[in-house]
């Protein structure tokens, strides 16, 4: 029952555990942060979005990023659940190009059948469930010269697979983002992800988790980035609040935090919604760490590595 318990909560983004929404959704990995530098700013990262990680989380990054970077995440979530991402940004002519891998699997979910005559319900054996989704983004900057100067926009599609035991649905769906550069210390920025076609395993059909995300970056000083999102789930009904901050030393080491409002705190504990983490950088290479508590139910650590030529 644990391991079912944990599946739910990472298939529902977490908040659903306990309390679903009007609507019931498929592919809920994709509403994790993908990154562990998205992680420990609690999601609010459309805005800041300068690296690979933006093909996830805001694809319009990409066009303020003029290096190429491979980068590369993982996690082991509750009860051995595991996730791991693979992204990789780089130049063709003069736009930008990104593409992104993402995989969620759980397995060793017991089974059980009918209860029988005396009301026990036997186990009879287990199964496994993965999830995964390939993205080809693509981003430009300055996107409308001589009609709105200084926005940069960018979109992905998505190519996405799910298999619960010996079922299996695919969907297709489409992200698109921009980024205004409001002046120089301030970024804002729009989202709508996943937007497409139904799930069907057997013969029911469930809609993907689209959601509009809208986000604000401010930078006081070279060193600092204070960023804040709201993220809209249309079909779950289901709305985020997240603030998150990072703060750099020597352009070598980071310290991040931030806190994602809308979990359900009452029966998951206080503490959830809280994220820190750090980074660091050197010639061309990077760390990147991110811790979640989950009261009761564990703590999660998310990892990241990314290398830039």
């Amino acid at each position: 029952m644990r391991k079912i318990l944990c599946l739910i909560m990472i298939s529902g983004f977490y908040s659903n555990l306990f309390a679903s929404g009007p609507g019931t959704t498929s592919a809920n990995f994709l509403k994790v942060s993908m990154s562990a530098r998205e992680t420990a700013v609690a999601g609010a990262f459309s805005a800041l979005a300068d690296d690979s990680g933006a093909i996830f989380s805001n694809p319009a990054g990409l066009a303020a990023f003029d290096s190429t970077e491979l980068g590369f995440g993982f996690t082991e979530y509750l009860q051995g659940a595991k996730m791991g991402t693979l992204s990789y940004s780089g130049k063709m002519a003069e736009k930008r190009m990104g593409v992104g891998v993402s995989f969620l699997n759980v397995s060793d979910i017991e089974k059980r059948g009918a209860t029988d005559a005396i009301g026990i319900v036997p186990s009879i054996g287990s199964f496994s469930s993965q999830d995964m989704a390939l993205s080809l983004a693509y981003a430009r900057k300055e996107a409308f010269p001589g009609m709105l100067d200084n926005l940069d926009a960018g979109f992905a599609i998505k190519f996405i697979n799910s298999k619960i035991s010996d079922s299996s649905a695919f969907a297709m769906a489409a992200d698109a983002g921009v980024i205004y550069r409001a002046w120089e210390k301030a970024n804002i920025s729009m989202v709508l992800q996943n937007l497409g076609n139904s799930m069907k395993f057997e013969d029911e059909s469930d809609s993907l988790p689209l959601n509009l995300k809208a986000g604000f970056l401010y930078r006081p000083n070279d060193r600092l980035n204070l960023a804040a999102e709201l993220n809209q789930y249309f079909i779950d009904e289901k709305f985020y609040a997240a603030a998150g901050a990072e703060y750099w030393f020597r352009n070598s080491f980071a310290l991040r935090g931030g806190y994602k409002f809308g979990y359900d705190t009452s029966n998951l504990g206080s503490q959830v919604g809280l994220s820190l983490g750090f980074g660091v950088k050197t010639s061309g290479l990077g760390v990147d760490y991110a811790f979640l508590p989950f009261g009761d139910l564990g703590n999660i650590h998310r990892f990241g590595f990314w290398i830039q030529f």
